[in-house]
């Protein structure tokens, strides 16, 4: 993934929780940066995705 897609995705995932359009290897790899983690949604108790600490840092950093 560019530079360029990671924070979309990330965008993405800050916005709805869920990752839409991406691959289960850039999901992973994602997961290996540590910039997401699993989360469940309290109303629909249906599995997502959440930005960690250093995911909000950088969607942050590079949101302009």
């Amino acid at each position: 993934m560019t530079h360029e897609q990671v924070i979309a995705t990330l965008k993405t995932i800050a916005d709805t929780g869920k990752p839409a359009g991406i691959s289960k290897e850039d999901l992973q790899s994602l997961r290996g940066y540590n910039l997401i983690a699993p989360a469940e949604d309290e109303k629909t108790k249906a599995p997502g995705f959440a930005l960690t600490k250093k995911g909000r840092v950088m969607l942050k950093a590079n949101s302009k």
